[in-house]
């Protein structure tokens, strides 16, 4: 054997570099394992009605975006009948829990609107340029809260349609909303939505946009006529103790109670806390005072038109601002608005809207006894492999580079599935898969050379074409296993995505990476002569 010739191989390098890496990648990053290995929790998504095939995937592949957009790349969204989605995140704190329900609840509307008229909506923002490293901003405030600031770009149509609404609007408020109601009425106290330094002024400037404005009663003018044709009335938690008798008549009404703006009735009671309801306000410093955030109508931020853009059709850059109270993670706090901020810009709006469940524990402890089993699993497929191989050849020098080879293209599907993606139950069946397939070639390509070993010497030219035989065996066998492995991929059922996934890159490797570095093996070994 001719060892400094193996080493100055490039098929070997490439193989062996390639194992150097995916070694550091797992020690870097570890593996990403799915719901099923180290539990997590499951959220129900309910659809308004059911829906095709094509819906149902423009919806799934929106929540992914959004869900991936917040940093949770091992969060699977899928399907379940044409009415449900499930959405699984393994090993997720409750702060994360929150944040993606509210991501979730979000139907993706954005809208800007100057002095009552919209200035642009979300089907002119460019989704591949929300925020970004040089787009995305946090800072603490003297008094323990923080500030955050995100920009998007725009396409060349939104800044025609802005700049036309904007004509003659200098230092008129920018009103950025996500999810504005529809056809609304708050019906709320008014020492509660106006309170001491309040701007009634203000709040109606907010409430107002051609052809919808919201309505806004308090408790003290409060009659049930009044709210007229309105089909969603957005009211405090406390209403049913604080006024039972404006509960009762909007119950009355046709009223159903719900918690977001996403549930479905024909006439919603969307409840919103104390805190959602109070107007925010900003504080130029020089006198003037401006409404800065409105939860409960949607209202992100509101700044203010410091120059009337020009009518020139170009993508333009624009920003949304907020503020977080103080606590000892404000700038945490500010850094996740800014991601959820994000992600529903970047994901786009639902087609239909949704009901979100309450979400429900997977329990880690199930998932400690399927990672045990699976890689035990994976240890008797590798002694019975080695068994057969043994049985089969015999030879030391035969059975260690198949058995290294084929651990070779394990580890590194291995990385690439569970480093870049989420190692779930399916993908770990998938690699147990591999364990037999991938020997199967080797075994190809050292029985096409032990054939010639009849004759007394095989020159390095006969080592080449008897690879290059079986290669083309190989070549075959792994363009029909991609080809078996894409209707399931492409199925979007993921049970068995992963098992789909894990063959199709296994077998990937194995063509472009290991089966080349053994048969140029199989080359030196037995090539004697030129």
């Amino acid at each position: 054997m001719n060892y400094g010739e193996l080493a100055k191989n490039n098929k070997i390098r490439v193989a062996f570099i390639a194992v150097l890496l995916a070694t550091a990648i797992l020690g870097f990053k570890g593996i990403n394992y799915g719901i099923e290995f180290i539990g997590g929790v499951r959220i129900p998504v309910s659809l308004e009605k059911a829906v095709d095939a094509q819906t149902m995937d423009s919806i799934v592949e929106t929540l992914k975006a959004r869900v991936n957009t917040f940093g949770l790349k091992q969060a699977v969204v899928r399907p379940l009948g044409n009415t449900e989605i499930i959405v699984e995140i393994p090993r997720a704190e409750p702060e994360a829990i929150k944040h993606i329900e509210d991501i979730l609840r979000e139907q993706g509307h954005f809208e800007a609107i100057i002095d009552g008229k919209q200035a642009l909506d979300g089907s002119y923002i460019i989704q591949n340029a929300v925020g970004g490293a040089q787009a995305e901003f946090v800072e603490a405030r003297n008094d323990g809260g923080a500030t955050w600031e995100i920009h998007f770009a725009i396409t060349g149509e939104g800044q025609e349609r802005f700049a036309e609404v904007a004509s003659g609007k200098f230092g008129y408020p920018v009103l950025m909303f996500l999810d504005r109601p529809e056809n609304a009425v708050i019906v709320a106290p008014r020492s509660l939505v106006v309170g001491e330094q309040g701007n009634e002024a203000l709040l109606q400037e907010a409430l107002s946009k051609e052809g919808d404005d919201i309505k806004l009663v308090y408790y003290s003018e409060f009659e049930v006529e009044g709210i007229g044709n309105k089909t969603t009335a957005i009211v405090p938690a406390s209403l049913a103790i604080d006024e039972p008798e404006i509960y009762s008549a909007l119950l009355g009404a046709g009223f159903e109670e719900v918690q977001s703006l996403g549930e479905a009735p024909e006439k919603r009671l969307v409840v919103k806390s104390e805190e959602e309801l109070t107007p925010r306000y900003f504080n130029s410093g020089t006198g003037g005072v401006f409404l800065s955030e409105w939860e409960a109508i949607g209202l992100m931020s509101a700044p203010t038109l410091q120059t009337e853009p020009i009518k020139q059709k170009q993508i333009t850059s624009y920003s949304i601002t907020g503020s977080v109270p103080a606590s000892e993670s404000a700038e945490l706090d500010a850094a996740n608005e800014i991601r959820l901020i994000k992600s529903v810009l970047s994901g786009g709006r639902l087609p239909v809207s949704t009901t979100i469940g309450s979400y429900y524990n997977v329990a880690p402890q199930l998932g400690e006894q399927f990672t045990y089993y699976s890689f035990i699993a994976i240890g008797i497929a590798v002694l019975a492999v080695t068994a057969v191989i043994v049985f089969r050849y015999r030879k030391i020098i035969l059975i260690i580079p198949i058995i290294v080879v084929n651990s070779f293209e394990i580890l590194l599907t291995l990385t690439i599935i569970g480093a870049f993606g989420t190692l779930d139950l399916s993908a770990m069946a998938g690699i147990i898969a591999l364990i037999g397939t991938g020997v199967d070639d080797q075994l190809i390509i050292t029985d096409e050379m032990l054939c010639g070993r009849k004759e007394e010497e095989t020159t390095r030219r006969d080592a080449k074409e008897r690879v290059a035989r079986a290669f083309y065996v190989v070549l075959t066998a792994a363009g029909i296993a991609v080809a078996s492995m894409l209707p399931l991929l492409l199925s979007g059922i993921v049970e068995i995505t992963g098992f789909a996934l894990s063959t199709i890159i296994g077998v990937t490797i194995g063509v472009l990476v290991t089966r080349p570095a053994y048969g140029a093996f199989m080359e030196v070994m037995f090539g004697t002569t030129n």
